[in-house]
């Protein structure tokens, strides 16, 4: 008896699998691949780092800390950023200093103490620091986070390092000082001291040995400060000016600040930008100077006069390190629905 072969429905089909040839394969992870950069893009665009904000910081002569944000647009803005810092446990404060972590260091030359405020504004009254201090004005870090500090009382300068304790090595004499007043550091751990009561500026090396000093174009400096490019500038109280000095200790008069905008400068500072502000204790003001030295703008700090300054350490991711997790975030979602398709 024959056999009935039946046919196989119109519908069922055998299925075959033809691998893609290497140039086939290639277009299509190239093209994933274009996918991935897109999204990543994507993604880099969105956790992009905001631009830098710059908090500066002023000592007011009642008894205050109070900090601007300098980021936030014109004079009138910057004017109504203002918020308190501190109130107390400061007398007289002068110099501010920040140090690495963003802790603000404060001078008060009322009660020879130096006070010391996490970024928070909150006192570290472990950290404040209370010996070898004879009416303290300036301060400034070196690198390796030593605090120096001016003693006007005494025409000394003090060293403390990174844990508060008085380093008398390293501390500087009366020798070559006259009413120190401002302090700086360069980038090679040197320390520059403004000399109020005779006109000049002291160098000295990181060990606290005398260099040099500065002599020309100064009436009374109090302020000091040093921008990116290793210039020093320095406020001079009594001619309303500001001095420019290249990394040599020449005076550069190309960008040196005249009269106009300032009464009575003391404390100086420099935003990331390289903009650089300057209080005037005349007229309690806080000016404004770009990189080349042209006055850009100016507010006021109210019934309080203003005398140092200091801006707070900026840290803002570099954008590649955004480029390169977006990059990898896109990589891993890939291989990770790969193997879930393999698998499935």
């Amino acid at each position: 008896m024959p056999r009935l072969v039946t046919p196989f429905p119109e519908s069922f089909k055998v299925m075959t699998f033809n691998p893609p040839t290497p140039p086939q394969f290639a277009g299509a992870f190239f093209r994933r691949l274009s996918r991935i950069a897109c999204g990543s893009l994507m993604l880099l665009a969105l956790a992009a780092p905001l631009p830098a904000v710059d908090m500066l910081y002023v000592t007011l002569i009642d008894n205050t800390i109070v900090s601007y944000d300098t980021s936030s647009g014109n004079a009138a803005t910057i004017a109504a950023s203002v918020a308190t810092f501190a109130s107390t446990n400061l007398n007289s404060p002068n110099g501010l200093a920040f140090d690495s972590s963003g802790n603000l260091y404060a001078a008060n030359f009322g009660n020879n103490t130096i006070s010391k405020f996490n970024s928070s504004g909150a006192y570290v009254s472990s950290g404040s620091i209370s010996t070898n201090l004879v009416n303290p004005t300036g301060l400034a870090f070196d690198s390796s986070g030593n605090l120096y500090a001016g003693n006007l009382g005494n025409n000394t300068i003090s060293k403390f390092n990174s844990s508060g304790a008085y380093v008398s090595s390293g501390s500087i004499p009366s020798t070559n000082l006259a009413g120190p007043y401002g302090l700086a550091c360069d980038s090679s751990g040197n320390l520059y001291a403004a000399n109020a009561s005779n006109s000049t500026i002291s160098k000295f090396d990181s060990s606290g040995v005398y260099q040099s000093n500065i002599t020309s174009n100064l009436n009374r400096p109090y302020g000091l400060a040093f921008d990116s490019s290793g210039n020093l500038y320095a406020a001079n109280n009594n001619n309303n000016t500001i001095n420019k000095f290249n990394s040599s200790g020449a005076y550069v008069s190309s960008g040196s600040i005249p009269s106009t905008n300032l009464l009575n400068p003391l404390g100086l500072a420099f935003d990331s930008s390289g903009n650089l502000y300057a209080a005037n204790l005349g007229n309690s003001t806080i000016s404004k100077f770009d990189s080349s030295g042209s006055f850009l703008t100016s507010w006021s700090t109210g019934t309080a006069k203003p005398s140092f300054l200091a801006f707070k350490p900026v840290s803002v991711p570099e954008p590649s390190t955004y480029a390169l997790a977006a990059i990898a975030t896109g990589v891993m979602a890939y291989l990770a629905r790969r193997r879930k398709a393999r698998t499935a």
